[in-house]
């Protein structure tokens, strides 16, 4: 007997559960909180680009005038706009009418109709701000459309430093690519104060020639065979945005981050192209900025911003119910030459 054939009969069966297909989530830039947020009541912020060159201090004698310490001190401004998004859905006597539950026989309501729309909206935005938050990580503020508001290389005047590692080649001396990548990032970080550590982001091609490399695969055994190491990826790394491996050496953390955003055209775009990624400092201070403004709102106008607004309208007719999401932001790297491009061409 098939399953149709089953519930045309008198049998009585149990409604056990639902199955909700959600798509995969990715949200690891997100949970880093390397974002410094500030709220804004603009639509747009003016930058100061105040640049310094700290220079020792001289000696001098007992009783003589402190000495003046030389400093190099250029400024320029510049202006970038925050980028809007407003999303809207809606509620229907059709949508909950004859439906029920899903997973259950009860009837559909109002209230938990609503309660999903919401989620779906802002599971929607969260992947936006994951996108847009991937985006300052290449030194660039991109929507998901692909308009480009601002690219920071070109707003400081600077060129991006790359390594490519060369994983395809047996001989590579992976440890000296690493360490070329870490003095990129401690010179081109300059003012930049202490650093806690270095992440790469990569795809996952570059991330299985790296531990498959043959003067890495040691290493990275060892890495994986430290109990230590184990409990982490099972406590970590099986999060709401998936699996993701990683491998960490000579201080510096490789990550394989797998993400395909689903653009509003409907075309899918991958985190990094085959082979490819970025390395950036850990633990500086505001490395990374971003800010939030106001609502397009009568009541938003002036109002410092928060990360996203979520409002909702009853039509007086009781026909329908209208959701409406709101956000405008801006995520970018204060220290664009710090962030390093890596590669591996063969």
């Amino acid at each position: 007997m098939n399953i149709r054939d089953y519930f045309n009969s008198f049998k009585n069966a149990d409604f056990v559960d639902g199955i909700t297909n959600t798509p995969l989530q990715y949200g690891y830039i997100n949970s880093r909180n390397m974002f410094n947020m500030k709220g804004t009541n603009q639509t747009a912020i003016i930058f100061d680009k105040d640049s310094t060159t700290t220079t020792l201090l001289p000696q001098v004698n007992r009783g003589d005038k402190s000495a003046t310490q030389n400093r190099e001190r250029s400024a320029e401004t510049f202006a970038l706009k925050l980028a809007y998004f407003k999303h809207a859905d809606r509620l229907t006597g059709e949508d909950i009418q004859s439906w029920r539950k899903v997973g259950s026989t009860d009837d559909q309501t109002l209230a938990a109709a609503t309660a999903d729309k919401l989620t779906d909206m802002r599971r929607t935005w969260d992947q936006t701000n994951e996108y847009l938050k991937l985006q300052a990580l290449k030194g660039i503020s991109k929507t998901p459309d692909g308009t480009v508001l601002a690219n920071m290389f070109t707003e400081f005047s600077e060129a991006q430093d790359s390594v490519d590692f060369l994983l395809g080649t047996s001989t590579t001396n992976v440890d000296a690519k690493i360490r070329q990548l870490k003095t990129y990032i401690s010179k081109n970080l300059k003012t930049g104060g202490a650093i806690s550590g270095i992440d790469v982001l990569v795809d996952p091609l570059f991330f299985d020639k790296l531990i498959s490399h043959p003067n890495m695969k040691t290493a990275y055994q060892s890495y994986v065979n430290d109990g230590r190491q184990l409990l982490r990826d099972d406590l970590s790394s099986y999060m709401t945005w998936g699996i993701m491996d990683s491998f960490a050496f000579r201080g510096v953390n490789f990550i394989s981050y797998d993400a395909t955003f689903t653009l509003p055209s409907g075309a899918t775009e991958d985190a990094f192209a085959a082979s490819s990624g970025t390395a950036y400092a850990t633990g500086v201070r505001d490395l990374f900025r971003g800010y939030n403004g106001p609502s397009n709102k009568l009541s938003g106008a002036n109002q410092v911003g928060q990360e996203v607004f979520m409002n909702t309208y009853t039509d007086p007719r009781d026909e329908f119910v209208e959701f409406e999401m709101e956000a405008a932001n801006l995520y970018i790297c204060t220290r664009p030459k710090s962030l390093i491009a890596v590669t591996s061409s063969n």
